[in-house]
This record gives structure tokens, sequence and C-alpha cells, in this order.
């Protein structure tokens, strides 16, 4: 049956993990059986060593004949015979005991020859059990083992016949206790724990990337029909790879709006290049002939009234048509550095009735002797379409402030209104022509508005402040380099 690719994986890795389990499991047994029969495979194997040792010493000695009877003696004339039996025997000390008197004693592996060496009492006293034990048996070799701190004492001693000295061996095993032995099991044993547990994770965080890279599969193949889909957060090292995607669907959400944006505004463009002059020529027209028939009708009853409605829906259309020229790409600029004081007195001179006739505090602070580069009749048109949404939507009573600040080399003012604020949507889209939110509006007043500082190399933001909807203007403070 076809699997998918990433379901394929995840079986292997289950199938390939069990195997690397139970191949850990039956090492673990393994070794720890060996550590548990170390001790017995030790003292076997050195045993043999001993004897063996020992009947070559014995050997030895017998191949000299006669021997002294005397203790000195008979150990000068020893002790270059188990010096040379013992030579080929690593770690194994020994020699030859005569009426209870050690003669003969060498330790070829870490002394010289003639070197003086004293038995521990704890060796002496198990050679003598292991000779009483060897005359007991007849002659045979005897075999003694021993505790001695954390040290293993492996003993081997025959008795001698016929008045002639017995022979001994020993092999001190150092730090082989069973205390030693059993922290040994016991590392093992931690040490398979830690192995297993490390395992347990690998896998686990293996799954979690397989769950987390399936995730983003089909968060990917959503985002290609849904630019407003975003993937969920990761709780792992996926996390920045989900961050990094989500803000670059982001980017493309905003791009795709700004490339919408640009679309409809080019294409309004060429369609008001296309009109202007046919809507502008009649509307003078019209203008003309209204006011004709005014003067020609002057004194009859209802005629200034309707000759005032048809003149004012005349003045309307020509504001219309003046805002959608602004949307023209050869639209000229005359940008230049002039003081910012200057153009914000005027819009504040011309907004302030309209706030007047709204119970609307206008509020300034800004300084006397900034300077901007702008078009001034750009900017006061920008500033003005800003202050009347201000006007319009603040509270009752209402106040906005005017905040001017220079941060670099640019300027920002900053209107807040004590209004509603500004929802989530209405901040997406409120640049957008002729979307509004007012009753009687347009739709054309901010997005004019960001047109006209965009052709002077500014930006317009909309956000929600302490009290409600802000907008902040950015513009150049000089000249760009």
């Amino acid at each position: 049956m076809f699997l998918p690719r990433i379901v394929a994986a995840q079986r292997l890795q289950v199938w390939l993990s069990i195997t690397a389990l139970a191949a850990l499991a039956l090492t673990g047994a393994l070794v720890f059986d060996l550590t548990r029969n170390l001790r017995t495979v030790v003292i076997s194997d050195t045993s043999r060593n001993l004897a063996n040792a020992v009947n070559e010493l014995q050997e030895a000695a017998a191949s000299k004949g006669a021997l002294p009877e005397g203790g000195e003696e008979l150990d000068r004339v020893l002790k270059p015979v188990s010096y040379e039996v013992l030579s080929s025997h690593a770690d194994i000390e020994g020699g030859y005991v005569w009426r209870n008197q050690v003669v003969g004693h060498t330790f070829p592996t870490y002394t010289e020859p003639e070197s003086t060496l004293l038995q521990p009492e704890v060796e002496s006293r198990e050679v003598q059990v292991a000779l009483a034990e060897s005359r007991q048996s007849g002659g045979g070799i005897a075999h003694r083992v021993r505790q001695d701190g954390s040290d293993l004492l492996v003993i081997a001693a025959v008795a001698g016949v016929d008045g002639r000295p017995g022979a001994w061996c020993v092999r001190r095993i150092l730090s082989f206790s069973e205390s030693s032995e059993l922290g040994k099991r016991l590392l093992l044993v931690g040490v398979m724990v830690i192995a297993l547990v490390t395992i347990g994770a690998v896998l686990t965080f293996s799954f979690q990337l397989q769950r987390g890279f399936a995730q983003i599969q089909r968060g990917l193949s959503q985002l290609e029909t849904d630019a407003a889909y975003r993937l969920p957060d990761q709780n792992h090292e996926l996390r920045p790879i989900v961050q990094a995607i989500n803000a670059m669907a982001e980017r493309r959400q905003g791009m795709e709006q700004a490339l919408r944006r640009e679309d409809r505004l080019r294409v309004m463009g060429r369609v008001v290049a296309g009109i202007a002059h046919e809507i502008k020529n009649p509307l003078n027209s019209l203008r003309l002939t209204t006011r004709l028939l005014a003067r020609r009708l002057e004194g009859q009853a209802g005629v200034e009234e309707c000759t005032g409605l048809i003149t004012g829906e005349i003045d309307r259309l020509d504001t219309l048509l003046q805002s959608l020229l602004v949307f023209r790409d050869e639209e000229m600029r005359r940008v230049r550095t002039q003081p910012l004081r200057p153009i914000v007195d005027r819009t504040l001179a011309l907004v302030g009735p309209h706030a007047r006739d709204r119970r609307v505090e206008i509020a300034v602070q800004a300084p006397a002797d900034c300077t901007a580069f702008v078009d001034g009749d750009y900017l006061q048109q920008s500033l003005m379409n800003v202050l009347l949404n201000a006007i319009d939507f603040a509270g009752d009573p209402g106040r906005v402030d005017l905040t001017i600040t220079q941060r670099g080399q640019r300027l920002e003012i900053r209107v807040e209104d004590n209004g509603p604020g500004l929802r989530e949507e209405q901040r997406e889209r409120i640049f957008e022509a002729f979307y509004t939110t007012k009753q009687g509006g347009t739709g054309l007043g901010l997005a004019v508005t960001r047109t006209l500082l965009e052709k002077m190399a500014g930006t317009i933001e909309a956000g929600h402040g302490a009290r409600g909807a802000v907008f902040t203007l950015s513009v150049p403070a000089e000249r760009p380099a």
C-alpha cells in the first residue's frame, strides 16, 4: 500500500527505534551478567596461574639437589631461583617456607633480586593456612581467597615433602571488593537508564519535529489560497521558522494590499485624466447658465433657493473632481524647505469654524522654528483632511491634540482625538479610496491625504491612542540627500 513519504518515514523511524531499544536492552543484560560473573572468572584465572607458578617453584627447588639447612643460607640460595621462576608471571610474588620460616621471597614485577621484602601479616597467615591444608590433603596445591580491605588476595601453596621447603605464591588484586563491584553494576545501570531516557527524549523531539513539519506543510498549502491564514505557534525549535513564515505572510499580505491600492490609483488616474476636461467644461457651463437664469428670474418666489441648490451641487462635483485629479502621476509638485508653523496656522484657521460649530477644542504643541521640505499646498490639504476627520469623530465635549515633534531628519505631526477610535478592520482599510465610515462621506479624504504625502516622500499611519484615534503624518525636515 502506498503511503505518504512523511508517514513512511515515521513508521521506519518507529521500527528503527524499537530495534535500537531491544539491542540496548540485550547488550545491557549481557554486560550486567558479565560484571556479575567477573569476580568468579578473575579468581579462577588467577588461581590457575598461581598453581602453575607454585609447581614451577617446587620443580626449580628440586632441581637444586641438596639444599642448605640454615635459614639465611637457604634464603640466599632460593632467592635467585624464585626470582627467575616468577619473572615470567606478572604481578605474582612468592617464595618458599622452611620450618615455618619464609625464605627465597621475591616479587620480580616490582623489585630487584636482592630486595628485602616484608610480607603483610594477613598474607603470612593465609600462606600458613594454605600450607596446612596442603599437608592435610597429602601434598596437593591448596588455594585461599581473602578480602583485605578493598584488595583481593588469591593464594596458592604446596607443602614440602621429605624435608624439602614448601612453595607459595600470592597475587594481590587492587580495588576488587564486593562494594566496588556493586558500584560498577549500579554505574552500569545508571548509564543504561540515562541512555534509555536520552533515546526517549530524542524520539519525542523527533516526533514533535515530524508533527511540526507536517503542520507547516499544511499551513503553507493553505497560505497559497488564503493570504490571511497564519500558522499556529509552535512550542519547540520550529517556532522561529513558524514566526518567520507568518512574518513573510504578513509582508506578502501588506504588499498585495499596497499593489491593489496602487492598481486602483493607477486605474483612477487614467480614468480621471481621460474625463477631467469632459467634466470640467460642462460644469462651468452649468454654473454660468445657472447664474444667468438666476439674474433673469430675480425676484420670483423660490428661484434663489433652487439656483443656490444647483450651484452648490455643481461646486460639490467640482470639489470631487479636484480630489480625483490628485491621483494623476503627472501632478506637479512644488516642494521646498519652508517653515512649518505658518502652514499649520493657515490650516487651523480654515478648520476653526467647523471646530467651533462642533464644540471641539484644538490644542497645539509645536516648536516655532521647525522647517520641512514639503509642498505647502499639499501639506495644508493633507493636514486639513485629517483635522476635519478628527473634529467630526471627536467626543462631546470634543478635543483634538496636534503635536509636532522632530525625530532625526523627519518631522512627525500627530493628531489625536477623544472619539471612539478605530477598529482593526477600519485601520486596515482607512486609506482605501471610496472607503468611508462617515455618514455622507466620499471616502476620498484620507486616500487623497496619503497620495499627497507620498508625492512629498511623506507617510501617514493610523492607530489607537490613549483616548481615541491617532493619525501620524511624517515628512522630511530637509531636502533628502
